[in-house]
């Protein structure tokens, strides 16, 4: 709005100038000699009445060519051009009124981009007729004047234009990657150093957020780290505690619940490592979503967790991460069996320039007021799904994990009763 209105002021101050100048231009040509001209005119247009001749018509035109002026009376055009108003034509119209009586009308107007002055000159003696005597400027400038105002109105536009246009720059530009990298801090990424430069409060702000990043980065580090040193310290009793289980415990089932204990153990550590890690180690390969999901179905049914699957005709492939989009699936596999019932199925099918991968289960489901919040790391649907043991880090894990890929993850009513836990991911 600033910009804008400094803009309006400059033109409307160059259109002032440019009026002050035609008047100064006007006023320049209004020498004695020309009033002395006008005058002779005027003498000449009397003599012409006094000779009995009308002043009409050949007449008006030749007195006009000699005297290079345009003669039209008054009463065939009362009214021509309009009375010059502004402070700068005052003391012209003042002048002539001087020189030719104060009864005298002065007009101004165009004609072919050519300023003219239009005196009201009487005509005989008594006055009873008028002539409009049109004056041309002919300053060498004179028809000039238009062109002169376009075109410095052009420079002055394009001046301000860009200067406007860099000055937007200087300030969108720093605000646009701030915003890009506030984004990436949303979504759990190390965004790249921000330029610590231009406008004083931004620069601040820049500053900020590469302290804040540098900050989540070294706290995601020093998680990983701590919980990479407790996994290590857990697994290791855990792995006596099973060889103990196995070689003193004599009953069968005891030595069963308690190796489903360590299982348990074990799945959780696993779940916390696997949250620690803040970007995946491996590289993306382009699979072929059927036979990804094909092998995870085998895997899956190899554990005892059942699963319906089967693949369509159409390839659909997809870049993944091979170790995260396994056990993304397995997650939400292993959900489906704990926390609804079977059967569990899985579906795929294109959406656009998407693919979704459904994990269908035939369980009580989930309230939607649940449903975010469930996704929140540490968080269990215990009251919602059956009370299972667990981390709360499942659901959790499968988001950022979509997220690694690209994607997304939802989960959402079934028409038939259960839930549809859903992955969106690109096509490759």
């Amino acid at each position: 709005m600033l910009l804008m209105a400094s803009l309006a002021v400059a033109v409307v101050a160059v259109i002032f100038l440019f009026r002050q100048d035609r008047a100064t231009l006007i006023a320049r040509n209004f020498t004695e000699a020309k009033i002395a001209q006008i005058e002779s005119l005027r003498a000449a247009l009397t003599a012409a009445s006094t000779d009995g001749r009308n002043g009409r018509g050949p007449q008006l035109q030749m007195i006009g060519r000699e005297y290079g002026v345009m003669l039209i009376p008054v009463d065939r055009r009362p009214e021509i051009g309009q009375v010059p108003r502004g402070p700068a034509l005052a003391p012209l119209v003042e002048k002539l009124q001087e020189q030719l009586g104060r009864d005298t009308e002065i007009r101004l107007g165009m004609r072919l981009d050519q300023p003219v002055v239009w005196i009201r000159l009487k005509v005989g003696d008594d006055g009873a007729r008028s002539v409009w005597a049109g004056i041309p400027i002919r300053d060498t400038e004179a028809g000039e004047v238009p062109m002169r105002l376009l075109v410095t109105l052009a420079v002055l536009l394009a001046v301000l234009l860009a200067a406007t246009f860099w000055f937007a720059r200087r300030l969108s530009k720093p605000l646009a990657d701030l915003a890009d990298a506030v984004d990436k801090v949303a979504l759990g990424k190390r965004p790249d150093p921000l330029p610590e430069d231009g406008p004083t409060e931004i620069a601040r702000v820049a500053s900020n957020v590469n302290r804040m990043a540098a900050n989540l980065e070294r706290l995601e580090r020093d998680r990983g780290t701590m919980l990479a040193g407790i996994s290590h310290d857990i697994r290791t009793p855990l792995t006596r505690l099973r060889l103990a289980s196995e070689m003193s415990v004599g009953d069968k089932q005891s030595r069963t619940e308690m190796a489903a204990d360590i299982d348990e153990i074990d799945r959780v550590v696993t779940q916390f490592l696997d949250f620690a890690r803040g970007n995946p180690k491996e590289a993306p390969v382009r699979i072929d979503a059927r036979d990804a999901l094909t092998a995870i179905a085998d895997k899956a049914n190899s554990r005892g967790l059942s699963v319906d699957w089967a693949a369509g005709p159409d390839v659909i492939c997809i870049n993944t991460f091979p170790a995260a989009f396994d056990r993304m699936l397995m997650n939400l596999i292993e959900n489906a069996h704990r926390y609804g019932k079977p059967p569990v199925q899985l579906a795929l099918r294109r959406d656009g320039a998407t693919v979704e991968i459904d994990v269908l289960d035939a369980g009580e489901g989930v309230a939607a007021a649940d449903v975010e919040r469930l996704k929140q790391p540490f968080v269990r649907g215990d009251s919602a799904r059956g009370g299972a043991m667990g981390a709360g880090l499942g659901l959790a894990l499968v988001e950022r994990l979509a997220q690694w890929h690209g994607g997304s993850f939802d989960l959402l009513p079934r028409e038939t009763g259960g839930m549809i836990a859903r992955l969106r991911l690109p096509l490759a």
